[in-house]
């Protein structure tokens, strides 16, 4: 009986070894997929809120990255994505656009806007991520 205990045990190791190591190669497998990126053109000019009546402006150039297969949706649904980052940018105040923290931020948010707005209109949200190649306030 005590022959079968370590036998029985080394055989649950192994089991459990070869298992995550197939978790493991699915896992990465998955990551390792390219991900698609959608320019959006024309860029970006839009005013922003500012203190007293002077007029603030962003002017950026935006690309979002997606899956392959979400390509197609989000370019199919641009009035919809445009309208979204537009009012999201427009309502962002001076602090909200100034440094590169702030501008994380956006970009951030930007996406949530994205995505929600996407939702609403298709039920899925396809943005991974919102990028900036650039980005001017005045």
């Amino acid at each position: 009986m005590s022959l079968k205990m370590p036998l029985v045990r080394s055989s649950i190791l192994w089991l459990l070894f070869t298992t995550s190591g197939l978790l493991s190669s699915l896992v990465q497998a998955e990551e390792v997929a390219p991900p698609a990126y959608v320019e959006l053109t024309p860029i970006f000019i839009v005013n922003h809120q500012s203190e007293g009546s002077q007029l603030k402006y962003i002017k950026t150039s935006i690309s979002i990255r997606t899956d392959e297969d979400r390509v197609e949706l989000i370019e199919d649904n641009m009035p919809v994505v445009r309208d979204a980052i537009v009012m999201f940018l427009s309502s962002r105040t001076t602090d909200q656009v100034t440094g590169a923290i702030a501008r994380e931020e956006t970009r951030e948010g930007a996406a949530e806007a994205v995505n929600n707005a996407l939702k609403t209109e298709t039920g899925i949200t396809p943005v991974k991520d919102i990028l900036f190649a650039s980005f001017v306030t005045q």
